[in-house]
């Protein structure tokens, strides 16, 4: 009975252990691997249309003999070579998978780049196959490396000394290459050539572009080639009066701007300049064009290899229309004052990044300061906005950096401060407007003034206004924290664009005449004597007068007339700063465009004709160092660009673009 019970026992114990068996889930053992690694994929998120230096490299095993350490590896274009650039350790768990994400970031430099990961263990390695990724559009039809320079990529500019420099061109794609040079500044450099190797003859400090062709396939290369000074300094503007252009990176301006000739149809120009705004929203700059400030590294990359300092019109207090109401709105708005803080110093980190040590001009909020001396009958110290978000985003530290109040001259000190803190290299300055005077003015605004008040009395009143419209800006803190200049405009839009003006100018509000311009030099004078700092002139009209006697390189015959309609109107910016001889025409024309109560010696007449000299060293003398030309608006006459609707032309028929290529024979110098 005892023995019955006792083996009863056995078998329901052995029952149950068979039972907790089954049960028990099976445990995958891993044993360590016992062959080379398996070999990995390999893969990116760099995707056709993105050019931007930001992307991720994964690669995978699924299964096999794992590794006990991994290295991704990368070549800077054909003729490069691969080098490790990151390594880490790996846990052998064969044969289970094994994953891993390579972040590359910042990557400022055109090129087409080659990757792949490397995969070992005690028994050897494994490879993945190879990736190519493109950074930069110009590295996607770019097969042209410079040697001595793309060590990291194609680069954009090239930096040498006065005298000669060797060059050698590879093409590892192309077999005979032939190629064929140009240039579209040969005061700053002339070279030859013998077959890839080319002597680079640095004439002058300043800056060109390089234009190299192979010509068997067509293949381009455009570099910017800077030449430094005499004690090998980096040359900042150039020592004359120079010129810049609003200009877009889309194809019909770039087009525009690579067409090198070596008579008056060249395209030399010495500043770019492009408009970064929209606000901090999601229809703003840092979103455009492929996002992440695609816009702003682009246009860089573009100026660069053009041999253009770059400037920026940073524009962001406005998201959309402008007008006191909305600017103040957004400059009180929390959410809006975050994100817009944040955005300025992502701007700043990619001009740092990609402008390395070039000279990047940065023209501050247009307008903004006009609305708030115009309209809010107060100083800026008084009128508030919300800087203590620079503070909750961490762009600024309480205890570590100035406490600026929540006023309108503290948001101006605050960006001030941020822009010297994050980007030292900056050369920057906040835009005046001529119309912010609030107080009694004549019809048709300030610089109309001696034709309502007589020439002395008029300007008497221009030097008031311009010293109490310096004044505020002062305090409102525009030349705090290293600010390199001031920036004065005219008005975004051709002067004849205003109605059915072009044939009565005498009562047109913007279509001057030679008087009103040296009015409109005496207040950019008064303003520079009172701010002690120097002007750049921005958005300057690019149409002209009509009936110019001049003749057009392209078409060998006199320009043909602005219509006065959409994008062809007429101003007299071009024809006052850079001289023509032209026929007024009908109406009060030839009377008001003769009129010269100046007694200009530039200004002559001979019977229906009338001739404007230059003005360009009146401008420098009245402080300025720059004069950027260029559209304001939409409907405006545009000088740049292959515009279909135009003929494959600029609007303004070559006019403004050949004008300059002359004042280039023989600039402005500035005084030291």
């Amino acid at each position: 009975m005892k023995f019955k019970l006792k083996l009863k026992k056995l078998i329901v114990a052995m029952i149950v252990f068979m039972m907790f068996i089954t049960m028990t889930p099976n445990v995958n053992v891993f044993a360590t691997a016992t062959g080379l690694p398996g070999v990995p994929s390999i893969e990116h998120n760099q995707w056709e249309g993105d050019y931007d230096g930001n992307y991720d490299i994964s690669w995978n095993l699924w299964y096999g003999n794992n590794a006990t350490s991994w290295s991704l590896y990368e070549k800077v274009n054909l003729n490069g070579k691969f080098e490790k650039i990151q390594e880490g350790k790996l846990t052998d768990n064969s044969p289970g998978p094994q994953k891993g994400t390579i972040a590359i970031r910042d990557k400022a430099v055109s090129g087409t780049l080659y990757y792949y990961v490397e995969l070992s263990n005690s028994f050897g390695t494994s490879k993945s196959k190879v990736v190519t990724i493109n950074v930069g559009e110009a590295s996607v039809t770019s097969k042209i490396f410079i040697k001595e320079f793309d060590i990291e990529g194609n680069v954009n500019q090239i930096t040498v000394p006065l005298g000669k420099n060797e060059i050698t061109l590879d093409t590892p794609e192309i077999k005979d290459s032939k190629f064929k040079l140009s240039t579209n500044n040969n005061t700053v450099i002339n070279y030859s050539l013998n077959g890839n190797k080319i002597t680079l003859n640095a004439l002058k400090s300043g800056r060109a572009s390089l234009k190299i062709v192979e010509e068997t396939t067509g293949e381009t290369r455009l570099v910017g080639v800077r030449v430094k000074n005499t004690d090998g300094s980096i040359p900042a503007l150039p020592d004359y009066l120079s010129i810049g252009s609003v200009s877009e990176s889309t194809k019909t301006d770039m087009d525009f701007w690579k067409d090198f000739s070596n008579d008056y149809k060249n395209k030399r120009m010495d500043v770019r300049y492009i408009y970064v705004n929209g606000g901090p929203g999601p229809d703003g700059w840092v979103n455009s064009e492929g996002g992440n400030g695609s816009r702003v590294k682009k246009y860089l990359r573009d100026s660069l290899q053009l041999g253009a300092i770059p400037f920026f019109v940073y524009y962001n207090i406005p998201a959309g229309g402008e007008s006191w109401a909305n600017d103040y709105q957004n400059a009180n708005n929390r959410d809006y004052m975050k994100t817009y803080y944040k955005n300025l110093k992502l701007f700043l980190d990619i001009c740092k990044q990609y402008g390395k040590d070039e000279t990047v001009g940065i023209i501050y909020e247009p307008d903004f300061i006009g609305y708030v001396m115009q309209q809010s009958n107060t100083t800026a110290d008084k009128v508030s906005a919300l800087v203590d978000t620079a503070y909750e985003t961490g762009i600024l530290t309480r205890g570590q950096d100035p406490d600026f109040p929540n006023t309108v001259q503290g948001l101006v000190q605050s960006i001030n401060y941020i822009t010297d803190k994050y980007y030292k290299q900056a050369y920057f300055g906040w835009q005046f407007n001529i119309w912010s005077y609030s107080g009694t003015v004549v019809p048709r605004g300030l610089m109309h003034s001696t034709e309502f008040n007589g020439w002395e009395n008029g300007r008497e009143e221009i030097k008031k206004v311009a010293k109490i419209t310096a004044d505020y800006y002062i305090d409102a803190g525009v030349r705090t924290y290293g600010a390199d200049f001031i920036s004065i405009d005219k008005y975004g839009f051709d002067g004849a664009g205003e109605g059915n003006i072009a044939n009565d100018p005498k009562n047109s509000i913007w279509l001057w005449n030679a008087d009103l311009w040296t009015n409109y030099l005496l207040y950019t004078k008064t303003l520079h004597e009172t701010t002690n700092l120097p002007v750049i002139l921005w958005q300057m009209p690019v149409g002209h007068l009509n009936s110019s006697e001049d003749i057009s390189p392209y078409t060998g015959q006199r320009f043909k007339d602005l219509t006065n309609v959409k994008r062809n109107f007429e101003d007299s910016s071009t024809t006052y700063f850079l001289g023509d001889t032209f026929k007024p025409g009908i109406g009060n024309r030839l009377d008001y465009f003769k009129g010269n109560d100046a007694k200009d010696p530039k200004v002559k007449v001979n019977g229906d004709t009338v001739t404007w000299g230059s003005h360009m060293e009146e401008v420098r003398d009245s402080g300025v160092v720059s004069v950027l030309f260029g559209a304001g608006v939409g409907d405006s006459t545009d000088g740049v660009g292959f515009i279909p609707e135009f003929g494959n032309q600029p609007t303004d028929y070559y006019f403004w673009i050949t004008k300059v290529q002359k004042y280039f024979d023989n600039p402005i110098l500035l005084k030291k």
